[in-house]
């Protein structure tokens, strides 16, 4: 099996929720000139997958693999490869109902201080997540992912390294190599048995500034319209 370069946390221009400047595409085209093999784009609360999109990653040597992040009791969840019409929003818990062998549930940042991580709910909820994610945004000082490996750990679930890229620059700086078969039920049991390497380097603080900063101006943009 290869090893395959992979982000599963990624967001495009058709995310409802943010004002992101390149599409679903660019996105693809990007990661081909990068080297990708499998990508997951997750748009917030909607599913950005056709059979075009399968079918234009395919033709750049990229597995596309459906995902959502999508926002539960509150809080963001990582889905991949599910029935995402059947996700209810209510409550984490029901995700046990649409648990498969060929899904992925991940929990993102989960200890980011932002109101929609999953904090306390990952651990009282902590059957339900397949794996942790290991995200781009942080520097050698600053790291919110440091608790969310040692939940790892404590409960032997793999981690994932992914972008959450909502602007180029942060695209590539966080990803996995995943040992696996160029299909997506192949990349899905790889990550649940822990066949994953993470590769990443932490932002220099100018750089994790900049990105919070335009990402709270084009949020709010966003929120006038």
């Amino acid at each position: 099996m290869a090893l395959l370069k992979t982000d599963l946390h990624i967001h495009t221009s058709e995310d409802p929720e943010d004002l992101i400047r390149y599409s679903a595409t660019e996105l693809i085209d990007m990661a081909h000139r990068l080297g990708y093999s499998v990508l997951a784009i997750t748009n917030h609360n909607c599913v950005t997958y056709s059979e075009y999109l399968r079918d234009y990653a395919r033709e750049r040597g990229i597995v596309l693999i459906p995902g959502m992040e999508a926002t539960i009791q509150g809080r963001h969840v990582l889905l991949h490869n599910l029935d995402f019409k059947q996700v209810k929003r209510d409550k984490i818990a029901n995700l046990e109902y649409l648990k498969r062998s060929d899904n992925l549930i991940v929990a993102p940042h989960p200890y980011f201080p932002s109101p929609v991580a999953l904090r306390g709910m990952l651990r009282r909820h902590v059957n339900l997540f397949d794996a942790v994610e290991h995200c781009h945004c942080y520097t050698k000082r600053l790291d919110f992912n440091r608790p969310a490996i040692k939940f790892a750990k404590e409960h032997n679930l793999p981690m994932i390294g992914t972008s959450d890229a909502h602007q180029r620059c942060q695209f590539h700086t966080t990803y996995s190599l995943i040992e696996a078969e160029p299909d997506p039920e192949s990349v899905i049991q790889a990550v649940k048995s822990g066949k994953v390497r993470i590769v990443t380097r932490p932002l220099p603080l100018f750089l994790l500034l900049k990105i919070n900063l335009k990402m709270l101006w084009r949020n709010k943009i966003l929120k006038r319209f």
